[in-house]
């Protein structure tokens, strides 16, 4: 088993595991079948147009296909934290080599180097031999692609234990806080979320000193730059949980476990 640690500016190692070959091959078979599956979609729909327009049938085809086969891996992993369908099914996600969430250009560059990872046959799909002989290489796996992006395939850890629930807001004034609490936190960018929920998520792997450090610079972090403290008497890292469950609301005030 492969381990990339990570070391935060903290000086706070964090480490992730590495996807292998094996899991990423079936993780790319699973997405093979939805892209057939839409394109099978836009063939049926595009059918039907060619009867009463040919020319507008056979061209919203066209451009449904280019997007399928262009922007599948593209946006599923910019939109949903480095996963695919098939990476979601496998337990797999691609971050940055950082060891944070990766950006909407390495997702670019990640994705049309694929054309140069599936020489000697070049299409925008296929693993071919370059690239799993470049990933066969090299200790983390990394394709073609993954150098250019500076980006990295880990298993999403299963272990982890969730981010606290908020409890219930009883009186108007925890109503009052709460909204304060989701305004203020919305200016964070999407890097700065990620950041914090990996922080809460993975605390049990720090040793108890950096855990706190780590938590009392992510609490003044949050005073200095939205004005949010602690009350008094709660720890920073009580105080950090919080911030982190409001973060990982779901619509309808469920919150995220993962």
């Amino acid at each position: 088993m492969i381990r990339h640690q990570v070391l935060t500016t903290e000086k706070v190692p964090f480490s992730y595991r590495v996807a292998g070959l094996g899991s990423r091959f079936l993780a790319w078979l699973v997405d093979l079948f939805v892209i057939v599956g839409l394109d099978f979609m836009g063939a049926m729909v595009g059918s039907v147009l060619i009867v009463g327009r040919p020319g507008l049938g056979s061209a919203l085809f066209l451009v449904w296909n280019f997007v399928v086969l262009w922007g599948y891996f593209l946006f599923f992993e910019w939109l949903w934290h480095g996963q695919t369908p098939g990476k979601a099914l496998l337990g797999i996600r691609v971050i940055q080599w950082r060891g944070t969430e990766m950006n909407f250009f390495q997702s670019a560059v990640r994705n049309l180097l694929r054309v140069v990872d599936s020489l000697p046959v070049p299409v925008p799909l296929g693993p071919g031999l370059l690239g799993f002989v470049v990933a066969a290489c090299n200790r983390e796996n990394r394709r073609l692609g993954d150098l250019a992006a500076d980006t990295l395939v880990v298993h999403v850890e299963r272990n982890i234990r969730p981010v606290l629930a908020l409890g219930e807001a009883r009186g108007e004034a925890d109503r009052q806080r709460l909204a304060l609490l989701r305004q203020r936190l919305s200016q964070l960018d999407r890097e700065q979320k990620q950041t914090l929920l990996d922080l809460c998520l993975r605390r049990d792997q720090l040793r108890v000193m950096e855990r706190a450090r780590l938590f009392q610079a992510a609490a003044q972090f949050f005073e200095q730059r939205l004005e949010l403290a602690p009350d008094e008497y709660e720890s920073a890292e009580k105080f950090v949980l919080q911030m982190a469950a409001v973060l990982s609301e779901r619509p309808g005030g469920r919150e995220n476990e993962t």
